[in-house]
């Protein structure tokens, strides 16, 4: 969806060199089109703002009930203020992502739908309003069907797959560098005691035994329907370590907001990263040597930042020849790629390495790699056309994933050409 502008090798000819004057006539040819480019992108950029202003503009003020619009306001600050009571200060990190969950509920695919049925049921459209809310219903239904889903998520992971290249041997000296976004890929669960247990605990209905919260709590890490990105990251460090590179895995991922912080705990104890951690020297022998953990990360574009920052630590830095191997999701591969792709730029190349796959890639993209039984096609069905849970929610996250993209453009992080 979002295409980033390569730099151009004639505009490395310096201005003093000593190139014939047609090959000055025509890098000052470049510039100006490339200056052309950037004020496209400002003014669209603009534009953009404008329009998201206007329809914020009106949705608040003119289509929203006064009442209604009072309630939400007052919720919202009840909200806010009752989080930061019992989570702590706002500048503890806790708060603010969960803040942006409900101030960006509505303009996800169930936030809108549920406010379009609202004012559906309750009659408060009328004329060509109610209309549009009913085709907005209708368009939220029809990505709930799975060939439509499919198809939305398959064009995404389609741009993941396009940056994906192969990754030469690091310079000698130097380290493979293992960047894991693995944000949304474990479960909060139970952990073996680290104190003395009371020997009286109070009677409850139905309360765990000892052996029962023993058990549960040596259970393996809980994985989420995203965690295949911690089993490609440690069959890449196997693959890494047995060629001789010394990997290094930085996991990126932020606090766990729902996980009540206790007295004492810091943020790594209650991070998501410690988790991955502990899951990755378990399951595939990586030493927590070969670990760094970023704890503060709650996007692509802050965990690009927090590698980068990781990476050139004047105390510490970390020799790693150049080279990023980028693993994420399918679905935002393309997004966290270009995101990286700018942060680091000019002298750091990212190798997308996408996991979490919803969709294969068309038949025709795949006939010149692979033809007959090598070829591993989708079959549709006739139950693709009727609407189910699991293509409404493939079909919101790659809403979610173009909606981001947007975003992303328009606070200046990606470029579309």
């Amino acid at each position: 969806m979002v295409f980033e502008r390569r730099p151009l090798a004639l505009l490395q000819v310096p201005l003093n060199s000593t190139a014939r004057p047609f090959q000055i006539s025509l890098w000052k040819s470049c510039s100006m089109v490339l200056l052309l480019t950037d004020v496209f992108l400002l003014l669209t950029q603009v534009l953009l703002w404008i329009v998201v202003g206007l329809i914020t503009w009106y949705v608040v003020l003119k289509a929203l009930p006064r009442v209604l619009l009072g309630k939400m306001v007052l919720g919202l600050i009840l909200v806010i203020l009752g989080l930061a009571f019992i989570r702590g200060p706002i500048v503890d990190g806790g708060v603010l992502p969960v803040l942006w969950r409900i101030i960006s509920f509505p303009l996800t695919p169930w936030g809108l739908g549920l406010i379009l049925l609202y004012f559906l049921i309750t009659g408060k459209l009328k004329g060509w309003v109610k209309n549009l809310a009913l085709a907005g219903v209708i368009i939220l239904a029809l990505s709930s069907v799975p060939i439509i889903s499919y198809y939305l998520a398959q064009e995404l992971e389609q741009e993941g797959i396009e940056v994906i290249q192969a990754q030469p041997a690091p310079p000698s000296g130097t380290r493979r560098v293992i960047v894991l976004l693995g944000q949304n890929t474990t479960r909060t669960q139970l952990r073996p005691l680290q104190g003395v247990p009371p020997e009286n605990p109070p009677l409850q209905e139905r309360a765990l035994t000892a052996d029962q919260f023993q058990i549960l709590s040596r259970l393996p890490t809980q994985l989420t329907e995203h965690g295949d990105r911690l089993l490609y990251a440690g069959q890449l460090y196997q693959q890494e370590a047995a060629a001789g590179t010394n990997p290094l895995i930085i996991i990126s991922a932020g606090s766990r907001i729902d996980r009540r912080r206790k007295e004492g705990e810091t943020r790594e104890a209650v991070s998501e990263a410690a988790d991955i951690r502990s899951f990755l020297a378990g399951s595939y022998g990586v030493p927590e040597s070969a670990m760094v953990i970023d704890t503060d990360s709650f996007t692509i574009r802050r965990s690009a930042e927090n590698v980068k920052r990781i990476l050139e630590n004047p105390d510490n830095p970390i020799s790693f020849g150049g080279q990023i191997l980028l693993v994420g999701s399918a679905l935002n591969m393309h997004r966290a790629y270009l995101t990286f792709r700018q942060v680091f730029a000019p002298a750091v190349t990212i190798y997308a390495r996408p996991t979490d796959f919803y969709t294969l890639p068309a038949a025709s993209r795949l006939s010149r790699v692979a033809q007959g039984r090598d070829l591993i096609e989708r079959e549709v069905q006739a139950s693709d056309f009727v609407p189910t849970a699991e293509a409404f929610y493939i079909g919101s996250q790659a809403l979610t994933e173009y909606l981001s993209s947007i975003y992303y453009f328009l606070r200046g992080w990606l470029r579309p050409f």
